[in-house]
């Protein structure tokens, strides 16, 4: 119960520092001129995401010796797997932000880039990210079958939060509904304890969400595939084989029809989507 209390406390302040630390970090990045256009045309501060990975370090490292986590093996080697995995994508993400060039858009066009001799950020960034999920699955499975669908479904939530970042607010939005449906898994399956870690995370950008929903800033790549890695690790750890085969497979349609059609062109003819994608602006 303890545990559980001081991971509450955590998320609390996390949701108060994240708020209150987003200004900051906007006028740094503003005064070092990390501009980009959104999609109004308007030049903001951009690659704000990086300070997930930067505000979740903090907590864990108050939250390990307070709770006294680090006693339970299991936890504490889960809260080292995931801190790995979010330094190496928001690493890779806040380059991307930073030096990337946007007249070579998904999949198909990065590797065809690469395949003509021309790396560039978004191919770094997408084998970086193949990397830290296989790392991350490599700790957390049993068998090359499972190993195989991990890596897959972490790799690509990373991708799909990159590609719902496109409007304020938006892949947030789809994070909170990820993160409730995980909240309710957790407590059926009363495995609070590896849902408990992401807490600091949620918190951090629950306290940011109010700037991105206002378009005050952008959370870049560095933030939205953080974001994704953390829904990915998250699906790994609360669902059995069967469960994460079927989610898998969802996440490769969503691929194939995101490689053809443009998901804010659905969104925007759908009056439900519509209406939530722009709730809050």
């Amino acid at each position: 119960m303890l545990k559980i209390g001081c991971a509450a406390a955590a998320f609390i302040f996390s949701v108060l520092a994240g708020y209150c630390a987003t200004p900051l970090f906007i006028n740094i990045f503003a005064k070092g001129q990390a501009l980009a256009k959104n999609f109004r045309g308007q030049a903001v501060p951009q690659g704000i995401g990086i300070m997930f990975t930067l505000y979740t370090l903090l907590w864990y490292a108050v939250l390990l010796p307070v709770t006294n986590l680090y006693s339970m093996h299991e936890i504490s080697f889960e809260m080292l797997i995931i801190m790995t995995a979010f330094f190496a994508v928001g690493f890779t993400g806040f380059i991307d932000d930073m030096l990337g060039s946007r007249d070579t858009l998904g999949f198909s066009g990065h590797f065809g880039a690469l395949l003509s001799g021309r790396l560039t950020t978004g191919v770094l960034k997408a084998v970086v990210g193949l990397l830290a999920a296989f790392m991350a699955s490599f700790f957390l499975s049993y068998g090359t079958a499972e190993l195989i669908v991990n890596t897959l479904i972490i790799a690509l939530f990373a991708n799909l939060l990159n590609l719902m970042d496109l409007r304020p607010g938006r892949a947030i939005k789809f994070y909170i509904i990820l993160i409730v449906f995980f909240a309710i898994d957790a407590a059926v399956s009363r495995d609070l304890f590896a849902f408990l870690l992401f807490l600091p995370l949620v918190g951090s950008v629950i306290g940011y969400f109010p700037f991105d929903l206002k378009a005050r800033c952008m959370m870049g790549d560095a933030g939205s595939n953080v974001l994704g890695v953390s829904a990915g690790i998250m699906a790994v750890l609360h669902f059995d084989m069967h469960e994460k085969t079927a989610i898998l497979l969802v996440l490769i349609a969503i691929h194939v029809f995101a490689e053809k059609y443009s998901l804010s062109d659905i969104i925007a003819r759908n009056r439900f989507l519509r209406y939530l994608d722009e709730l809050g602006r």
